[in-house]
């Protein structure tokens, strides 16, 4: 199934779709290209600057998105959603690229070693990021072929040179002159947050002590100069959050001794003493707490050797990170192979969905599915249990999961999607019909109606009226007019956006196109409210659309047989807007269209 508008509707929310979905009529998206699942488009916004965005696509769904406005309250922002609405509804717009692996395919060493030099001598600022990733390659024994877990080598690898990492850092942090600090501010965070994923692959390989080297490298110059820009987004404040995670695993991984560990407490706290100071409050807490503790904890200490208490792994109130530090503290055990500490850890702290998944990758799947059954509340824990169960070729125990999951707490729109379609698979087709009807009571979405269609078959005639009574029950709903148009029901869609103002100029758009003919009073009021807007603010550089607006008016005159009144509406127009030098041509064209 394609990209449809509910997949977008379900990316953003209700303004920023509502946005982005003028800013697609504005024209404001240029530039769109296509490298395999990767769409690249520029966005005109109110920077001088474009927005550029990038949105990785799988074959139904946007895996990932990314743009350079500063926008961070949630879901999609209106220039990632206007790219998605010129991708779906203008295909002939966007140009198919080779993606960069066909690009470079028929290039050897040298030449892509010259290609590279080439790019760094007119992109100096780029040496940085290329310095770090070698510095990592370099450094870092490729994986085992193998994924299971082996004990650590008992010689400790040699310590990196953190100097790449620091510099790069530091040139991050560095505005060029007359730069928007306020624009800036996303694009740091980041750049620094992509350079925090450089300790990645050292603590995969449980190399703790060459983390912290990278960490610390990046942290002292992006705490000294992050407040320099403006941050009243608060994407550069949340790095702390992200940085003091990392943080906490390197600590936990690196076999640091008591002196040592007091050093970075020290350190730690004094970083956070001093963001404290601009009110970031989600910061090195866990990290400090992980040096403090270590592995020493007296109630960490008893949860490892399988005495679980309501207590957890805590001492009197538990911390608002314990969950961060548990999630760090299970990372470090299951890569070093202590998969029974894992899991007294992981019921200790009500890691419920960690603590599943590792009793399926153990292989203990008949424990797996009782405990879930009996102590599983969440439907995230149920999805998480389900796929991992289905990637580990148990299907019978992952459909029994998943739908044990629709009557739990939490959102079950994700969950009912992927049992509908893997029950569909299995050809359990009850099951499948069930989760259909679950996955359209949460969203009123045309895919979710018509995917409950293609699982109905006989029974359609029932789950139709079903649905439907479901979608005149509910209030506002996106998927209300699609839903409406696609069976035909244009006398409710009309009704429907009588009743709500929440629907866009495109949504309209459609009801006036399906309605022009059986609804032409309807028809013709919302035609002239919208070009009458236009016209009236002498909003000349969105002049095309009043007219437009206009000549569906005329179709809707004449197709009631209202040839006079349309005529002397268009006269009027006329008269009205006479001085209007770039408007008036278009509208006296009118006159000879019949």
């Amino acid at each position: 199934m394609p990209i449809t508008k509910a997949t977008i509707h379900s990316l953003a929310s209700g303004q920023s779709y509502e946005r982005g979905e003028d800013y697609y009529h504005m024209g404001a998206v240029d530039e769109i290209q296509k490298r395999g699942n990767l769409l690249m488009a520029e966005v005109e916004g109110s920077s001088y600057e474009p927005y550029q965005v990038t949105i990785e696509l799988g074959e139904d769904q946007v895996i990932s998105s990314h743009c350079t406005c500063p926008y961070d309250w949630g879901g999609a922002c209106k220039h990632i959603v206007a790219v998605l609405l010129a991708y779906v509804h203008q295909p002939e717009q966007v140009t198919e690229r080779p993606t960069l692996d066909a690009l470079l395919a028929d290039l050897d060493a040298p030449k892509l070693r010259e290609l590279l030099v080439d790019l760094l001598a007119s992109e100096p600022r780029l040496i940085g990021w290329v310095e770090t990733k070698v510095a990592v390659q370099s450094a870092v024994p490729a994986a085992p072929a193998e994924t299971a877990v082996t004990e650590a080598t008992t010689v400790p690898p040699p310590p990196i040179d953190p100097a790449p990492f620091r510099r790069q850092s530091k040139q991050i942090l560095r505005s060029p002159s007359g730069y928007d600090y306020y624009a800036a501010a996303a694009g740091v965070a980041h750049q620094i947050s992509q350079l925090l994923d450089q300790a990645e692959p050292y603590l995969e390989q449980g190399d703790g002590r060459n983390a912290l080297l990278i960490l610390e490298a990046v942290t002292e110059p992006y705490v000294d100069q992050w407040y320099e820009f403006d941050d009243s987004d608060g994407e550069l404040g949340t790095v702390f959050a992200e940085i003091g995670s990392r943080f906490a695993e390197a600590i936990l991984s690196a076999d640091l001794s008591a002196q040592e560990r007091q050093t970075w407490s020290k350190k730690l706290t004094a970083w956070q003493g001093e963001i404290d100071d601009y009110g970031v409050d989600v910061g090195f807490d866990v990290a400090i707490a992980a040096a403090e503790q270590g592995w020493d904890f007296p109630s960490l200490q008893r949860v490892l050797a399988g005495h679980i208490t309501d207590q957890g792994a805590w001492e009197g109130e538990t911390p608002w990170y314990a969950d961060e530090l548990a999630v760090a503290r299970l990372n470090v055990l299951e890569r070093q192979g202590r998969f029974t500490e894992y899991l007294y850890l992981a019921e200790a702290e009500g890691q419920t969905a960690l603590y599943l998944t590792m009793l399926v990758k153990l292989d203990r799947i008949a424990e797996a599915v009782e405990y879930a059954m009996n102590y599983m509340a969440m439907t995230d824990e149920a999805l998480i249990l389900a796929q991992t169960l289905r990637s580990h070729d148990h299907p019978a125990e992952a459909l029994k999961i998943a739908e044990h999951g629709l009557n739990l707490q939490g959102e079950t729109l994700i969950l009912a999607r992927w049992l509908r379609d893997f029950a569909t698979e299995l050809f359990q087709l009850e099951v499948a019909l069930k989760a259909a009807r679950a996955a359209f009571a949460r969203s009123f979405a045309l895919e979710d109606y018509q995917a409950a269609q293609a699982i109905a078959g006989p029974e359609w005639s029932a789950v139709k009226a079903e649905l439907l009574g479901q979608l005149a029950d509910t209030g506002f709903a996106y998927g209300k007019i699609d839903i409406y148009l696609h069976e035909g029901l244009v006398d409710e869609a009309v009704k429907t956006i009588d009743k709500s103002s929440y629907y866009g100029y495109e949504t309209l758009e459609r009801v006036v196109e399906a309605a022009w003919q059986s609804h032409p009073d309807w028809v013709i009021r919302q035609c002239q409210k919208q070009a009458e807007r236009i016209m009236d603010a002498g909003q000349s550089k969105y002049y095309h659309h009043a007219v437009r607006w206009v000549e569906t008016a005329r179709r809707a005159y004449l197709g009631a047989d209202r040839a006079e009144e349309w005529r002397s509406y268009l006269e009027n127009l006329i008269n009205q807007h006479a001085r209007k030098y770039s408007l008036r041509p278009r509208l006296e064209a009118l006159r000879r269209v019949q």
